[in-house]
């Protein structure tokens, strides 16, 4: 009796001092609250504890490549991000699949539009979490001078240069961190070639010295040779031309909803949110950058670790986090805040063709810290052949077993 006694006596302390599910989340600013809140409704739910381990940007990517590749403390749930950022991971064997789950779930009718953003050769890797919209936002009153938010490349070109005739700085960028102008080449690549063509040029699989390629360059250079952007983009960061647009020194500014804690509630209501101009008659795609969570393969927690991602995939659990984060809800089942640039990202995102994850997201890393810099030096030369040359020479370079050369 006593043997019996001391073991069920250490079979309650062992349940007792079981070790929490581990959540790593990159957290950027104000953001710890709505984490901790949705970690704490799940351990009262199931009764599985959570420990929190919250680091900001740049230490959470150094300590990321440690947790997964030494394999040391390593977080049983990791957050990070979708596309060719994940697979870099999921490809070297260190993350738990979970395709399993995903279907056992049903979760193709709920995260349909972005499944692509996490699946790699058949097998999902990681579950959507939140992702946030692009666009060009714009300075309402300004911009009623000459019409209606224009919807085609033409209408655009032909706005901004009333507004340039009139002193007025019609597009704003930073570029002191050279990504912003990403964006542009983005959008205009989906706009003339759709996002079929874009995460083909990518992955590498086309040559920069394409004719479509070049097509793209085209008509951005017609921005550059019109002189629509502001002087000295590469002396601001993307925040600091942001006044620009509500102090009326320009009309508009490609950048992503992060931007919104940007504006000064007394000028909010005069800040407007237009999708980038159609170019070609093509499907429209988006620009989303997308937020996952991801299980490690060394975990001893599993089975704790599926539940929190069956738990994270629920359109409610979504929504309160997203609606805390002002993000939005991947499921499509999720309901979003009421917040003005968040209802008209949801409506962006729900009628797009197809998503993208930004340029920098969507490729190799050792290639995009190698092109993103070409694509804002070309902000100031607009030289066509010198930008192509010198991004095939990289893609050459990063992508050494894709076709070398295509000028279709």
């Amino acid at each position: 009796m006593r043997k019996l006694t001391l073991l069920l006596l250490s079979l309650t302390v062992s349940v007792a001092i079981a070790d929490p599910l581990t959540v790593s989340v990159l957290l950027t600013p104000n953001q710890r609250s709505a984490y901790e809140t949705v970690f704490a409704d799940f351990s009262k739910e199931t009764g599985i504890a959570v420990k929190a381990v919250l680091k900001k940007d740049v230490a959470y990517k150094y300590m990321l490549t440690q947790w997964l590749f030494a394999g040391k403390d390593t977080p049983d749930i990791l957050h990070w991000q979708a596309s060719e950022r994940l697979y870099f991971f999921s490809r070297q064997g260190v993350l738990h699949p979970l395709t399993e789950l995903w279907n056992a779930e049903g979760l193709d009718s709920q995260f349909s539009k972005v499944k692509h953003a996490v699946e790699d050769k058949g097998e999902v890797y990681a579950l959507p979490i939140s992702y946030y919209h692009w666009g060009i936002y714009y300075n309402k009153s300004l911009l009623e001078r000459y019409g209606p938010p224009p919807e085609t490349w033409e209408q655009f070109i032909e706005t901004c240069a009333r507004i340039k005739r009139d002193g007025i700085t019609p597009l704003a960028i930073g570029t002191k961190h050279q990504w912003p102008a990403a964006a542009w080449f983005d959008y205009i690549n989906l706009r003339v070639n759709g996002l079929a063509f874009h995460q083909q040029l990518l992955n590498g699989k086309i040559s920069f010295r394409d004719k479509r390629v070049i097509a793209v360059f085209e008509y951005w250079k017609q921005l550059i040779d019109a002189d629509l952007y502001n002087p000295a983009t590469s002396d601001f960061d993307w925040d600091e031309v942001v006044p620009l647009l509500y102090h009326q020194q320009a009309a508009f500014t490609l950048i992503g909803n992060f931007v919104a804690p940007k504006w000064p509630q007394h000028i909010i209501d005069n800040i407007g949110f237009m999708p980038f101009p159609k170019i070609a008659s093509i499907a429209r795609a988006e620009e989303a950058p997308m937020e996952v969570f991801m299980i490690a393969a060394n975990t001893d927690q599993r089975q704790n670790a599926e539940a929190f991602i069956r738990y994270m995939a629920r359109p409610e659990v979504q929504s309160k986090l997203n609606g805390e984060l002002g993000y939005l809800s991947p499921n499509s089942n999720s309901i979003h805040s009421d917040d003005r640039f968040i209802q008209a990202g949801a409506e962006l995102l729900k009628s797009a063709s197809g998503i993208s994850q930004y340029f920098d997201r969507d490729t190799k890393h050792n290639f995009e810290v190698l092109a993103i810099p070409l694509l804002a030096e070309f902000l100031q030369h607009g030289d066509i052949a010198r930008v192509t040359i010198e991004l095939e020479q990289v893609r050459k370079l990063s992508f050494p077993q894709q076709p070398q050369s295509s000028t279709q």
